[in-house]
């Protein structure tokens, strides 16, 4: 497992270059790849990880409902190959599906960060500060769909920075 994240975060940092150096072109072109692309691993990783930890049954629901989506966004992305007006709709699903993911996300890491001020983690702040920030970004980039698409090759440019950052990071953990 410890060499598939370390791929996928290799992978990661390097999709996410790609779309902080071309925010425009990631948006319009790849995006939908991308988020396609990221669906299905992570919602694969997910599965592998709840059949190394049964005990756990939000992966098993977080890794098959991604994976589901991630299958339904690369069908979307082929027929909006040959279809501009697919690609126009798909675009703003993908933008309002990041908003949701970005809430939902953000609310998951405040949650997290409560769990690891009680447990007496020092740095329980900084994941209140971007959970917190999470859901703003997600609020604002559902009600401004036209910034939110200019920008979204920067934020999933970032997301995808720091996604892959923490895969690296664990390859480095040790092993409970």
């Amino acid at each position: 497992m410890k060499v598939f994240n370390c791929i996928m975060g290799i992978f990661s940092i390097f999709a996410s270059i790609y779309c902080i150096l071309m925010p425009g072109a990631s948006f319009l072109a790849t995006a939908g790849w991308i988020v396609a692309v990221l669906l299905g691993v992570i919602g694969i990783c997910s599965l592998f990880e709840y059949s190394r930890n049964k005990e756990s049954k939000k992966l098993i629901f977080n890794g098959t409902t991604l994976l589901v989506f991630g299958i339904g966004a690369t069908v979307l992305s082929v027929i909006a190959l040959f279809n501009p007006a697919w690609q126009m709709f798909f675009d703003i699903i993908i933008v309002l599906l990041f908003s949701v993911w970005l809430v939902i996300s953000g609310i998951d890491s405040t949650a997290q960060s409560i769990k690891n001020k009680k447990s007496g983690i020092k740095s329980w702040w900084a994941t209140l500060i971007f959970g917190i920030l999470s859901i703003l970004a997600g609020l604002y980039s559902g009600t401004h769909i036209l910034i939110a698409s200019a920008m979204l090759g920067i934020i999933l440019g970032s997301v995808l920075m720091l996604y892959g950052i923490r895969l690296i990071g664990s390859v480095f953990e040790k092993e409970v």
